[in-house]
């Protein structure tokens, strides 16, 4: 994109939402889109809403307020009704949950249902960004990965039942909490379509850093890994492993370029992280420390 020519408005280029000063207030925003991939169309929205929410957690910021926008498949105007009353009141209850409000959006017919979320949301203090982990800074992820090869595999109906009802669980568990618990990190991304692999280059680049990850510690979601050694994986797989060849390959390495939906935050964080690992777990989040920043700029060591 062009770099920005109003003040008010400041580039962050490659983050996770923009940075807009507002009458002296930080303000981010952010937009996504999912096409339905669950049949049912509440869960699809709670999935939307997460996975968009991303994006202002891990900026440190608090939500704000969210507009959607909806594509129904055709369908009678009583069954449509039902359904978009569904999925509002999913988003509108996660929202509020997190202190933010639903404000408005808008509605069309097409022929799949998709669901498209822009939210903004508040920052106490300058945005945690792409841009500031620092080598010795701990790598912390808030949720196991996988989603991408289970649902892929789940599709091609390779997936059991209780697989895809943990990643269904996983998918719709909101992050708020963890990401206050984190508000000291240098740096902080969430999880999605470019895999952990991706995002954490994502932090490196911005950074001007290296990084260590330690796949044997990286938390994997019940399923992946056989599913991955059955050679089951996401359309998205081959471009996240073109970004960063020479990789080892296997299995277990191979998710580490899985694209996530609504995946966990991904936070640089100094220190001793002990006291917020437990923090984390103790709010239920199942974090775990997979890695470090180092000074090898742009290297990531996948060991």
């Amino acid at each position: 994109l062009p770099a920005p020519v109003r003040p008010d408005v400041t580039a962050l280029p490659g983050d996770d939402a923009a940075l807009l000063l507002t009458g002296g207030a930080r303000q981010v925003m952010t937009v996504d889109h999912l096409r339905a991939f669950v049949e049912d169309p509440e869960v699809m929205a709670r999935i939307t809403c997460i996975h968009a929410l991303g994006d202002v957690w891990a900026m440190g910021a608090a939500p704000q307020a969210a507009v959607a926008s909806l594509t129904l498949p055709r369908m009678s105007e009583p069954l449509a009704e039902r359904t978009l009353t569904e999925c509002l009141g999913a988003i509108t209850g996660i929202l509020r949950a997190e202190g933010a409000e639903l404000v408005g959006g808008h509605s069309a017919m097409g022929d799949e249902l998709s669901i498209g979320l822009t939210i903004t949301g508040l920052c106490e203090r300058a945005p945690i960004t792409l841009g500031g982990a620092r080598p010795g800074d701990r790598l912390i992820l808030t949720k196991p990965i996988g989603t991408g090869v289970i649902m892929a595999a789940e599709m091609a109906g390779a997936a059991r039942g209780d697989w895809v009802a943990q990643v269904l669980a996983h998918m719709t568990t909101p992050q708020g909490a963890a990401a206050r618990l984190l508000s000291h990190a240098h740096a902080m991304t969430d999880v999605t379509g470019f895999g952990l692999a991706g995002h954490l280059l994502n932090i490196c680049t911005a950074s001007g850093v290296g990084a260590r990850l330690e796949v044997g510690k990286v938390p994997l979601l019940p399923g992946a890994e056989a599913l991955s050694a059955a050679g089951h994986a996401s359309t998205l797989y081959p471009k996240n492993r073109a970004a960063l060849p020479f990789q080892p390959v296997g299995p277990k390495e191979d998710l580490m370029f899985d694209p996530q939906t609504a995946g966990g935050l991904l936070a640089a964080v100094p220190g001793d992280v002990s006291r917020t690992l437990a923090q984390l777990r103790a709010a239920g989040f199942p974090a775990v420390e997979i890695g470090e920043i180092t000074d090898r700029r742009g290297q990531i060591d996948m060991v």
